[in-house]
């Protein structure tokens, strides 16, 4: 079973959504025609390759989870899309057709760098081809005093890579490769979610699936909901989700 099998039920339903006007104003900077071809790597339940099919031509969604390959075919037929998948690894991708669009979400400190960046370098459109770095999470503000706290019980379960694993900046990965940053778009969004959503979004993530907390997954879930009961008002929690691009091409 792969790291997110037991994710699947939660990741699509709980993880921070990428706001509409997120996708719009990507589109707006890297001006597509609307005949594209778009890869998503690491796609999961197909979040980017859903929400950017209606601004170019075809969409592939590459996962090596066979779950979230499943889940991204259901997705895409709710959403009324037509998405290609590919059940496999971007390190072992064996398509030569190229690729003028490739997103990268929440995946790219998971893939194993040299031979991502030669498969890259392989399937990308060579004269106007992008690499969107894909993001959305939930940041702390004086409006949201639940966000460290929420964090903090998190941590305590977590298991897997630090936590600076996580966070590996895209320039800094794509350094010495032959691509280079020519943009960043970000979206901040507000919204409110519930306890629910928060025990099922910390549940979405690999480092505290229902895998991991495994028998202790109720002793997990109560210590959430108690953490985060004293910040509730009329049943629901104020959120800021910020969305962030971060867009490379080839250098020149």
């Amino acid at each position: 079973m792969g790291r997110f099998a037991s994710t699947v039920e939660f990741y699509a339903r709980y993880r921070e959504p990428y706001p509409s006007t997120f996708f719009q104003k990507v589109a707006e900077q890297i001006g597509p025609r609307g005949d594209e071809t778009l890869l998503d790597v690491g796609c999961g339940p197909g979040m980017l390759a859903i929400g950017f099919a209606p601004f170019v031509g075809s969409c592939t969604g590459l996962d090596p989870e066979p779950l979230m390959i499943a889940a991204a075919k259901a997705a895409a037929a709710e959403a009324g899309v037509a998405l290609s998948l590919i059940d496999g690894r971007i390190e072992e991708f064996p398509m030569t057709q190229t690729y003028d669009v490739i997103t990268i979400g929440r995946a790219h400190h998971w893939l194993e760098r040299a031979p991502t960046l030669a498969v890259l370098e392989r399937i990308l459109a060579h004269d106007s081809g992008h690499i969107l770095i894909c993001r959305a999470s939930s940041v702390e503000t004086p409006e949201t005093p639940w966000v460290k706290p929420y964090r903090k019980v998190r941590s305590a379960w977590a298991s897997g890579p630090a936590e600076k694993h996580y966070r590996v900046d895209p320039s800094e990965w794509f350094r010495d490769s032959c691509f280079s940053a020519v943009g960043e778009t970000s979206v901040t969004e507000r919204s409110q979610v519930t306890i629910a959503d928060l025990i099922g979004r910390a549940l979405s993530r690999s480092n505290t699936s229902p895998e991991v907390v495994a028998g202790g997954q109720g002793k997990f879930e109560t210590q959430i909901a108690e953490a985060l009961e004293p910040f509730v008002q009329d049943g629901v929690l104020e959120e800021q989700i910020v969305a962030r691009a971060s867009i490379f091409g080839r250098l020149p």
